[in-house]
């Protein structure tokens, strides 16, 4: 088991919450990486700060493509050790990490790092009661903050160690301050599940941890495209052009667009419009796939807008999308259980 492998299994078994320096530490590396991460494959924005788009269709590196994790540890770790097929970016059935480690590959992860959604209805009801007891901090609040904190501490370590070639981008879940505005929701679904993970990292953490992971999230692009895939958390709610999609930071409209459409709310043609504005020439369009996560599906993946939007998040699977650039996506053979 190489090095990397073996920190990440450290982190990602571990049954403790993260320290206070090591969530504070990573994610102020982080924050530092995004903020001055304009370059080749992220533009620019009119105000000079990285875009929300990464663009990597000058690259001949495959996409791998990890949908919602949600509080799911155990996913992250099997997907590093998952072995890819021979051919897809070397000869030889490298693991995920083996070809972070030899830059094969862009591995892009759709976000939602936190808020376990899987079979933990109950757990979220007890939190409740913890929290109506005045406990924030209780043993099953706990329970739930391990999972999702080690979590997030592996994937920024993950960009720390590879930023070249793993890449986070911003989902609904990825407020940790719960506010509702610049394209942001609080969050609600079994319980009151945002302000509770606030509250916890503000008491158990302090207001220091709670802010740096704020400004990762601030910084985080929305969308990533290539030869022939673009991904982004959800379904794109409008036509939005290539422009509105770098400066998407600036722009609430645009960030509630790429991470909290629900089923049915997308404008016609919106997948096809984006991937218009990055196909080269018609016959390029026609082979382009756009992949989302955000709401679930009931199977391996469901398709919308006429196959050219493919929803690929079930949270009672560990699937991933491997997309080779040198034909079309395939959902029936390119999206894996790992």
């Amino acid at each position: 088991m190489s090095k990397n492998l073996n920190l990440f299994k450290e982190i990602l078994n571990s049954e403790n919450l993260p320290s206070h320096n090591d969530l504070f530490s990573a994610a102020e590396k982080v924050s530092s990486l995004l903020e001055n991460e304009v370059c080749n494959y992220r533009p620019a924005a009119s105000g000079g700060m990285p875009g929300s788009l990464l663009d990597f269709r000058a690259s001949a590196l495959p996409f791998i493509v990890i949908p919602d994790l949600h509080a799911r540890p155990h996913f992250l770790f099997d997907i590093l050790s998952y072995k890819l097929p021979a051919g897809f970016c070397d000869s030889a059935a490298l693991t995920v990490i083996d070809a972070l480690e030899k830059g094969l590959v862009n591995l892009i992860f759709l976000g939602d790092a936190l808020h376990t959604e899987r079979t933990t209805k109950q757990r979220w009801a007890e939190i409740q009661m913890e929290f109506d007891r005045g406990n924030c901090t209780g043993p099953k609040i706990q329970l739930e903050m391990t999972e999702g904190l080690n979590l997030l501490l592996a994937l920024m370590q993950l960009k720390i160690i590879f930023p070249e070639h793993f890449h986070y981008l911003k989902g609904n879940h990825e407020n940790i301050t719960n506010r509702t505005g610049k394209g942001d929701f609080s969050f609600v679904k079994y319980a009151d599940e945002g302000r509770m993970g606030c509250e916890f990292i503000r008491e158990y953490y302090g207001d220091d941890v709670l802010y740096m992971i704020h400004c990762v999230e601030e910084a985080l692009p929305l969308i990533a495209v290539n030869s022939n895939c673009i991904v982004s958390h959800a379904e794109p709610r409008e036509c939005f052009s290539k422009e509105q999609l770098i400066n998407a930071r600036e722009d609430s409209f645009v960030i509630e667009g790429l991470t909290w459409t629900d089923n049915d709310e997308a404008a016609a043609g919106s997948a096809d419009y984006i991937i218009n504005q990055f196909a080269q020439d018609n016959l390029s369009a026609e082979n382009y796939v756009y992949l989302g996560g955000h709401r679930p599906v009931p199977a391996k993946y469901l398709e919308r807008q006429d196959g050219k939007f493919v929803q690929i998040h079930n949270p009672l699977m560990q699937n991933i999308a491997i997309v080779r650039t040198d034909r079309k996506f395939n959902p029936e053979i390119d999206i894996v259980e790992v």
